[in-house]
């Protein structure tokens, strides 16, 4: 029986360790071949988010072993530059509407021997539940991936080449 719970930034900080490990072993796995190099980008990246207001998570733990977790975060007014800027540049034309003060699906990342059994989706769904906007987006590799598939099943579309977003049902709004 695997259990969800839901953290938030430092009940996930202090689960940090636990959250790269499965990361880890979704990453460097085929399709993705991450290395250790793009793990510590993870864990510092993870270690910013959890400071951010509004952050939240939901963990996956099968026998009390963390094998998942989805986390994300309202996102901010897009500024003109840094990270943001760049993505508002990527979707172009209904960025502001996309992207401004909607919720970002930062990661979602289920271990490969827990696959297949609905755990994505469950985290998804329980994160989705709460954003407490009309919209929410996500950065995704481009590549026909399992995650890819889950995202359209939820009636995600591609707002270009790498971001995705979906209008929320008015009940989560």
């Amino acid at each position: 029986m695997t259990d969800l719970t839901r953290l938030d930034g430092p009940a996930t900080a202090a689960a940090a360790d636990q959250l790269v490990a499965v990361y880890r072993a979704a990453m460097s796995a085929p399709p993705f071949f991450e290395t250790g190099v793009e793990t510590g980008w993870f864990a510092q990246e993870l270690a910013d988010e959890v400071t951010q207001p509004g952050f939240r998570c939901w963990t996956a733990r099968d026998a009390g072993r963390l094998v998942g977790f989805a986390y994300g975060l309202p996102t901010p007014e897009i500024p003109p530059d840094g990270w943001y800027g760049l993505v508002r540049d990527a979707v172009g034309d209904g960025a502001s509407e996309w992207l401004a003060g909607q919720f970002a699906v930062v990661w979602l990342a289920v271990h490969p021997q827990w696959r297949g059994r609905g755990l994505g989706r469950r985290l998804l769904e329980r994160l989705l539940a709460e954003a407490g906007t009309e919209r929410a987006w996500l950065i995704t590799h481009d590549l026909d991936t399992p995650a890819r598939a889950l995202y359209r099943s939820l009636g995600w579309h591609d707002a270009n080449r790498l971001v995705l977003g979906a209008t929320l049902p008015a009940s989560r709004a």
